[in-house]
Parts: C-alpha cells; structure tokens; sequence
C-alpha cells in the first residue's frame, strides 16, 4: 500500500529511494541500502528482511535481478511482495506477487525502478518515472524528491499519504562506505507526509 522509487546516479555513485504510505512509519521498514552497492524497496505486504538480503546478495556478486529471486525463494509468502532493486552499476529489477493489492505497477530502466500498489491510480507510478527521467540536471536527492512529490500530486496511495522517507547512500566525508548515509529523513505520521519531508530536506540543505 506504498509507492517507492529505487536509483542511482551513476556520474556520483550515489544510491538512493524515496518512499511515501498510507501507513505510517514506512521509512522504518521499506527503504534499504549500501554505499556502493545497492539500493531497494521492499512493499505490498511487507517483509522487511526482504531488502536486506537483497543488498546483501548484490553485495556477494549477485545481479539484482538473481538476488531478487534468491530472496523471494527464502520468504515464506513471495506472492504478497513487491519488490525493486538497482545495484551500483545501474542493473534494475522489480517483482510483484499475484496476491499484492490493486492497482499496483512495476516499471524500471538504466538506473531505476519505480513501484506501487493500491494506488489512486497507476499514472502515479508512470509519473514518477517521467519526472525523474526527465530531471537529470538536478541534484540527485532532490530529483528523488521531484519524484515522490509527482506520484504524489497524481493520488499516490489509494487511502490518502500518511509517511514518507528518503535515503541517500554515498562515501560519508568521514566514515566512508561503512556508514554511508548521506541523507536520512523521514516523516512518520502527517496529512501531508511528502511535502513535509520536502521542507525539511530543504531546511537541512541551506544549513
């Protein structure tokens, strides 16, 4: 019930996903990531452990393609998922269970994956893959948020958006790829979750 998008910038080597639910809190289980190697959502009828084994996998050599599928064979209900994964050379792959709500979408390119489900409409997926495609010029953690900020405006979640997040993975200036998060905000509980997450990236970026 959560519309994701999963990328990379390949000229920076950063990785990223923006997120926004009807749920709340979506930040805490759908977004994952590793410096240098990969990026994913995990959604429909969550399992969490879903994203973290497929980084793991990439990060041990696996396309993500292969890691999506070696992950899903490990999760007890793979029909209830939807999944998206981008590595850091800008493979993509996504997934959707047959038993994920409708409307649900999966579309995914050079360096992107866009997902969704139970959404107002599925213009909302296709319409964060416009615009993210479409902003190339603009830094890389604000043209996620253009993103969001398009799904958004087309309906996004069926039920009305209640969080949001974003997460950026890079070098960190001073704890390397071990640590690697270079943004790391959400909002967990708002009538306007994605704008909200928006004015903070905003505020925190001018300071």
């Amino acid at each position: 019930m959560t519309y994701s998008l999963v990328a990379v910038d390949i000229p920076s080597g950063l990785l990223g996903v923006v997120v926004a639910s009807g749920s709340i809190a979506v930040g805490s289980r759908v977004p994952w990531g590793k410096a240098g190697v990969a990026a994913a959502a995990t959604q429909a009828y969550t399992n969490p452990l879903l994203g973290k084994w497929i980084v793991e996998l990439i990060a041990e050599g696996y396309s993500p393609k292969d890691a999506v599928a070696q992950a899903l064979h490990n999760d007890s209900n793979p029909q209830l998922r939807q999944v998206a994964a981008v590595d850091a050379s800008g493979r993509a792959a996504v997934f959707a269970g047959k038993e994920i709500p409708e409307p649900h979408l999966e579309v995914s390119g050079e360096g992107f994956a866009c997902i969704g489900n139970l959404l107002k409409t599925r213009e909302v997926v296709k319409e964060m893959c416009r615009i993210y495609i479409e902003n190339n010029a603009l830094p890389f953690p604000v043209r996620l948020l253009h993103a969001l900020k398009a799904g958004h405006v087309e309906g996004g979640d069926a039920r009305g958006d209640r969080s949001a997040a974003i997460l950026v993975f890079g070098r960190h200036p001073i704890y390397g790829d071990e640590y690697g998060k270079l943004v790391d905000l959400r909002v967990d509980l708002s009538s306007d979750p994605v704008n909200d997450l928006i004015k903070i990236y905003s505020t925190l970026s001018k300071e």
